[in-house]
C-alpha cells in the first residue's frame, strides 16, 4: 500500500455504491439523513484495504472525547491508508444539534459515525455527507430541554476542570476557572458548588485566595 497516492484511493472507494447499505436514519429538521453503518464500512475497507487503521485521539485525561466549555464535546478520529492519513472531527450531536452533556451512548454514536466520515473524506460514501441539513429553533430547544441544568453545569465544569489540571500555576488555574464562571454567567447556569475553587486548590496544592 505504500505506493497508493490519495486520488488512486479515491477513485476506488467513491466508485463503490453504498446506497443498499446505508441502512441508518436519522431526522434532521424534516430531512431524513441515511448513514453507512461502521461494520459495513469496514467490511469493505477489509475488502478493498485490510491495512487500513483509525484511533481517536485523547483529551489530557486520556478520554477519547474532547469536551467544551459549553458541555457539548466532539469526537476526533485519525484514519490511515497506506502512507495517508486524515484527521476528521465529529461534534456529538442528535438531529443535527450539538447535546449538552452528551451520554456514553451518545459519545459512541459519534465515534463509530466519525470513522464513516473518515472513510468518506477517502471516497467511501462521500455523497452522504454533501447535505446541509436545516436544523430548527424548536428541535434545538427540545434536545436542551432534555438535559438538565446539573448535567449542564457538571459538563462545563468537566471540560474547565481538564484545563485547570494542566495549568502549571494558581495563576493560570484561576483564568480557567474564570473563563468557566464566566460560561455559566453567559447560558444563565449557576454552579451550586461553592466551595469549586478552594477545592480545586486544595487538590493542586495552591494557595486560595480569601
Amino acid at each position: 500500500m505504500d505506493t497508493l497516492n490519495r486520488a488512486q484511493i479515491w477513485k476506488t472507494l467513491s466508485n463503490i455504491d453504498v446506497t443498499p447499505l446505508c441502512t441508518e436514519t436519522e431526522m434532521i429538521g424534516k430531512e431524513t439523513i441515511h448513514y453507512l453503518p461502521w461494520m459495513a464500512a469496514h467490511e469493505i475497507m477489509m475488502e478493498q484495504y485490510p491495512e487500513y487503521t483509525w484511533e481517536f485521539s485523547e483529551d489530557p485525561q486520556g478520554r477519547e472525547v474532547h469536551y467544551f466549555d459549553d458541555g457539548s464535546a466532539e469526537v476526533r478520529c485519525r484514519m490511515t491508508i497506506g502512507t495517508h492519513t486524515n484527521i476528521t472531527y465529529l461534534p456529538v450531536h442528535r438531529h443535527g444539534v450539538a447535546i449538552p452533556a452528551p451520554s456514553a451512548m451518545d459519545i459512541n454514536t459519534a465515534k463509530q459515525r466519525a470513522r464513516v466520515k473518515a472513510l468518506g473524506e477517502f471516497g467511501l460514501g462521500y455523497q452522504m455527507w454533501l447535505a446541509k441539513p436545516d436544523t430548527s429553533p424548536e428541535l434545538r430547544e427540545d434536545i436542551e430541554d432534555k438535559v438538565t441544568e446539573d448535567d449542564l453545569v457538571a459538563q462545563c465544569w468537566l471540560a474547565a476542570r481538564d484545563k485547570i489540571a494542566e495549568a502549571t500555576n494558581v495563576s493560570a488555574g484561576k483564568k480557567h476557572f474564570s473563563r468557566y464562571k464566566k460560561g455559566l454567567e453567559n447560558r444563565g447556569l449557576v454552579d451550586s458548588n461553592e466551595n469549586r475553587w478552594k477545592e480545586v486548590c486544595k487538590a493542586k496544592g495552591w494557595r486560595a485566595e480569601k
